[in-house]
């Protein structure tokens, strides 16, 4: 059997357009009176969005974005929002109600395991493209092996990391859907193929990303380490959490002065 189940999908149209969802919340007082949001930041990591808490002058969100944030950085204002959970179909989700409410650029910014044997906790990876071996991005575009990050808003995060001296290297994410069935066959072969990490959302929030014509990237701190012995994790330790803020500082930076397309040249 194919997949997704109905071949051609990719052309039909959908009965639930998420633009339809924003006007149906705009009719129910839903929407938010915020001011014009210049970009957004995706996180999922609870230590991270507790300190994200205490950055000085946002605007708390309301409507569908109560718990949400606004934050001013140099005469733009960057939204930043917590995903509730982890994952491809959560994060689309939320990708694409706040595409629909107009944002038109928007990074992924959470933890990743490390595929490569030198990686440490802490890692910092930007990613450029991600294996799609997770369902959601195939009911977007036709099935490819993968699927490639906005390159402009890409290169302004590595410029900032490089600007700003954060060690980081630029790589490939395999994204999938199973965390427990990362099998040891898997990680050597991409491993051997040089994939750098291992995560949840990239490959459909990219996809999105191509579908809708908007800039999307992701930037990652390695929060565990896979080898054939076994797992090295720290989820809980402080080099994941320290690395998610400094990713979290460079990406406010680059969003709010470095990157000003608003759509991607690449399509």
């Amino acid at each position: 059997m194919s997949f997704p189940n109905l071949s051609g999908k990719h052309e039909g149209k959908a009965v639930i357009e998420p633009s339809k969802v924003i006007e149906e919340r705009r009719k129910l007082g839903l929407h938010p009176s915020l001011p014009i949001i210049d970009g957004a930041i995706l996180c999922y990591d609870a230590a991270l969005w507790k300190w994200v808490g205490t950055l000085p002058d946002q605007v708390a969100g309301e409507g569908w974005l109560s718990g949400a944030c606004l934050l001013p950085h140099a005469d733009r204002r960057i939204l930043a929002m917590k995903v509730a959970g982890w994952g491809a179909p959560t994060a689309v989700m939320a990708l694409e109600e706040l595409i629909a409410s107009g944002i038109s650029k928007v990074v992924s910014l959470g933890a990743a395991g490390a595929l490569q044997e030198e990686m440490n906790v802490g890692d910092i990876v930007v990613c450029d493209r991600a294996i799609r071996d997770e369902g959601t991005s195939h009911h977007y575009l036709p099935d490819s092996k993968y699927a490639s990050a906005c390159p402009e808003l890409t290169a302004a995060l590595c410029a900032t990391m490089e600007a700003q001296s954060i060690p980081f290297r630029k790589g490939t994410s395999w994204t999938t859907d199973a965390p427990y069935r990362e099998t040891v066959e898997e990680l050597q072969r991409y491993r051997s193929e040089g994939v750098t990490t291992v995560e949840m959302e990239a490959a459909a929030l990219f996809t999105v990303g191509v579908y809708r014509g908007v800039s999307v990237s992701s930037i990652f701190t390695i929060s565990d380490c896979l080898s054939e012995d076994g797992w090295d994790q720290a989820y809980h330790g402080g080099e994941k959490v320290e690395g998610l803020k400094r990713i979290f500082e460079a990406t406010i930076e680059t969003m709010a002065t470095r990157h000003e397309a608003t759509k991607r040249t690449d399509l």
